[in-house]
């Protein structure tokens, strides 16, 4: 028997996808986002799937819903993730993102670089 996946392509994609957006996104966003590789019910399902196992949030807005990460959710998702979807190393990691079509602000990489700070200081400790 085949061993359970935690989470299917699409799942990883929806969720790498939420995790670089700071607000909210609709399901036409997140569709849009994912360049419309999806129909917009199989998206919307994923979604209020992702939602009921607790990796997600929800707000209702109008007549639809707009989704969010769990920030609480960090560890076993993105451990999944890391580690099915990034089987790469973390200099291979940062550099995907750096050089993503996404735009990431100053403020961003400054964070990102007092975190490595912050990792090497913790090294010296040991």
């Amino acid at each position: 028997m085949k061993p359970r996946r935690e989470f299917g392509e699409l799942e990883e994609a929806i969720l790498m996808f939420l995790m670089r957006k700071k607000s909210p996104q609709s399901v036409k966003d997140v569709q849009q986002g994912l360049k419309g590789k999806s129909a917009y019910t199989t998206i919307m399902t994923v979604l209020s799937r992702l939602f009921e196992k607790g990796l997600l949030e929800r707000i209702k807005e109008s007549r639809s819903y707009l989704y969010s990460v769990k920030q609480r959710v960090k560890p076993p998702a993105l451990k999944t993730l890391k580690t099915k979807f990034f089987s790469m190393s973390p200099s291979e990691l940062f550099s995907y993102f750096l050089d993503s079509q996404e735009q990431i602000s100053d403020k961003e990489i400054k964070k990102i670089e007092r975190l490595i700070q912050e990792h090497k200081k913790k090294g010296e400790k040991l």
